[in-house]
């Protein structure tokens, strides 16, 4: 009688672990797709600092080197603009495509023929993106080019390299090669160059206005008259 019992108790107990194994393998189901979803999200959160982090970079080279790209991300390095290389996290290599100023123009018609928008200019650091339609490019040599950029001219911003469609929309793009994150200084309008200072892609830094003796509209600019 006690080895029947012992059985039954084996048979239950077995009965028992499989139910609860099969009710743990539908939570996991279940679970799987949101856990991908996070860390997805996740990953693209990181793929955009990652990005403005160059195009900042950029900006900062500029305004040293007279308004000049760099020739590879090495230099950012080298020359502390940037704290290191980052990775692109969507790719298993961490590569991200690095765009010149000679195949930024490629890449923006290519997305046009796709139905992308065109760009339409702003803030790297607010738009991840920073360049201007239709503006034209300039080459390497002339007195805003990188004197010792390749063929393609100097870098302007990176590209992630993954196909992949996003679940986030950047800038109306909704796969992560089409997620370019570059510096182009907009261009000079009727009130002269200046843009806002430690902006990307609002031009140069413009002459600072009502902050001390001497600005243009201080009331110390004129000389006191004397009687």
């Amino acid at each position: 009688m006690r080895t029947a019992a012992r059985r039954g108790d084996r048979g239950y107990a077995m009965a028992a672990l499989l139910v609860t194994l099969a009710v743990m393998s539908v939570i996991l189901g279940m679970a799987m797709p949101v856990w991908r979803t996070v860390v997805q999200r996740e990953k693209e959160e990181e793929l955009v600092f990652r990005g403005r982090q160059y195009a900042r970079a950029i900006a900062l080279y500029q305004r040293k080197y007279a308004a000049s790209y760099p020739a590879s991300l090495d230099v950012l390095v080298e020359q502390k603009f940037l704290r290191k290389k980052f990775k692109d996290p969507m790719t298993k290599n961490g590569e991200f495509e690095i765009i010149y100023q000679g195949t930024l123009a490629q890449r923006q018609a290519a997305q046009a023929g796709r139905g992308a928008a065109p760009a339409t200019g702003g803030s790297a650091s607010d738009q991840g993106r920073g360049t201007q339609s239709g503006q034209p490019l300039t080459t390497p040599g002339s007195a805003f080019g990188s004197q010792s950029a390749g063929p393609q001219g100097g870098v302007v911003g990176v590209a992630s390299k993954s196909k992949e469609k996003s679940i986030r929309t950047l800038d109306g793009k909704s796969v992560y090669s089409e997620w370019q994150f570059v510096f182009v200084p907009a261009p000079a309008t009727g009130r002269g160059a200046g843009g806002r200072a430690g902006t990307p892609g609002r031009g140069q830094p413009g002459p600072q206005r009502g902050r001390g003796p001497g600005g243009p509209s201080s009331p110390f600019s004129q000389p006191p008259v004397r009687r």
